[in-house]
């Protein structure tokens, strides 16, 4: 008995000893993990106010402050830094919709000084400082991108030099600084006012999601995400003509074409610059299908009593009976749209938006006026009319072909990219009450009247 206690006491000692070197080596081991996690955090902390404030000291550089400025980066963790003057781009463009003619203004590498933490990336690139988690890009200091009044002001900080630094650096004027737009030397279209057309910005960079938030900030208008190629582009457009005056208008240059040596319908014009609709229409689509209560998908188009936006999740065809006395009606037709009859009645406007094809092979006319009615086309559809069909009312679609065939015949006005008419007759009829049709635009697009961009490079080394 007295040796199997003694066997007990001892296992009992050398049991207690294997918790004792266990949980130590949990608590240092758990214990250094968050040292580690909390030195990053500190570190990118860190990182963070030095590349802000080496933002605030390169902007005095690059764009006519000093010539140089010296920046204390952190102490811990400078081996970080880095300069790499093949990061990201940005590009430039005017689209001249008259000539149907698309210039590149300026295509210039932006470069970046970079600090990286593990998973974690702090940068100073376009003016701006940037960071990238696993959770996505976020904003910490706003790019040199200045909006207001329909001015943009763009002065775009190129970076380079490096490829390393230490825990201070250096940064000096780069090249001359390089006026890109109004450049009458490089292009005599290059001037301000823009008297029509559209600008494009767009910025390729791993931290391109940030970027596109912040355009959509400081914009009201289009901007688009591309995440395959990591960019993001914003839209801008010249203020354009929002009366609709012509029978037939194209914003193609020399857009009408009619059968053999017959006469174009008159009034009509060609070159006009009109903007898409296909914002408009894709987010009135996203609007019904994120939020079914948003929009009435059970009355049937052929009765339709109140004001409000009416939802078809695909093609229709069919007839529409309208009664605008309550208000407005909006329809979305999220395919193709091939109307045999159309009644409107009330005071108010019908609008269908449709994001595909339409066709039109009936007479289409009532005792409301063609301004009451209106179809509002996505670039991606086509308009078709064919044999001895009739419509009254305005067709917007600047972005799309139209067809005229056999006896087609329209009353109000029509907008397309180009249109071919085929057949009799072709003396369409202008009524003036499409001429003050609210397409509801506005939030699509945001008006740019002036432009100003200049190339500013910057040079940043260790010292």
């Amino acid at each position: 008995m007295s040796e199997e206690r003694g066997v007990s006491s001892v296992l009992g000692i050398v049991l207690l000893f294997a918790i004792v070197v266990g949980g130590t080596a949990v608590v240092v081991s758990v214990g250094a993990t968050a040292l580690d996690d909390t030195r990053g955090q500190l570190d990118t902390g860190r990182a963070e106010k030095a590349l802000t404030q080496f933002d605030s000291r390169s902007a005095m550089v690059a764009l006519g402050g000093t010539s140089r400025q010296g920046v204390q980066l952190t102490a811990r963790g400078s081996d970080g830094y880095s300069v790499d003057d093949s990061r990201g781009w940005m590009n430039v463009s005017y689209t001249d919709t008259v000539d149907d003619e698309t210039e590149t203004v300026v295509n210039v590498t932006l470069g970046s000084v970079l600090y990286e933490n593990g998973e974690e990336a702090i940068a100073y690139q376009g003016g701006g400082v940037w960071k990238r988690t696993e959770s996505g890009a976020t904003m910490l200091s706003p790019p040199e991108f200045h909006f207001r009044s329909a001015t943009l002001t763009l002065p775009i900080i190129t970076v380079g030099g490096g490829p390393t630094l230490g825990s201070s650096a250096t940064v000096e004027k780069g090249a001359p600084m390089s006026i890109e737009y109004p450049n009458r030397k490089s292009n005599a279209e290059f001037v301000n006012p823009l008297e029509n057309g559209r600008v494009n910005v767009t910025v390729h960079s791993e931290y391109y999601a940030a970027w596109g938030r912040y355009f959509e900030q400081r914009t009201s208008g289009n901007v688009t995400f591309d995440d395959a190629n990591e960019t993001a582009r914003i839209e801008l457009v010249v203020p354009f003509n929002e009366d609709f005056d012509d029978v037939v208008a194209t914003t193609a240059q020399a857009g009408v074409t009619v059968n053999g040596n017959d006469p174009k319908p008159s009034p009509h014009e060609t070159g006009v610059a009109y903007p898409l609709a296909d914002t408009r229409i894709e987010d009135k689509i996203d609007f019904c299908e994120n939020d079914p209560s948003n929009c009435d998908t059970s009355t049937a188009l052929t009765s339709i009593g109140t004001d409000g936006v009416y939802y078809v999740d695909g093609d229709y065809s069919g007839g529409l009976d309208v009664n605008t006395n309550d208000g407005n009606v909006t329809i979305v037709v999220d395919g193709q749209f091939e109307p045999t009859s159309v009644s409107v009645d009330g005071p108010n406007s019908t609008q269908v938006l449709v994001r595909d094809d339409v066709a039109i092979s009936d007479t289409l006319d009532g005792s409301y006026s063609p301004g009451q009615f209106s179809i509002v086309m996505h670039s991606s559809g086509e308009f078709d009319m064919n044999g001895n069909s009739k419509l009254s009312a305005f067709v917007y679609a600047p972005g799309s072909t139209c067809d005229l065939n056999g006896n087609a015949y329209i009353v109000g006005g029509i907008v397309c990219d180009t249109i071919d008419i085929n057949g009799n007759p072709n003396d369409f009829t202008y009524d003036n009450s499409v001429e003050d049709v609210d397409l509801q635009l506005d939030g699509d697009i945001t008006k740019l009247t002036y432009l100003h961009v200049t190339v500013n490079p910057i040079n940043v080394t260790s010292r």
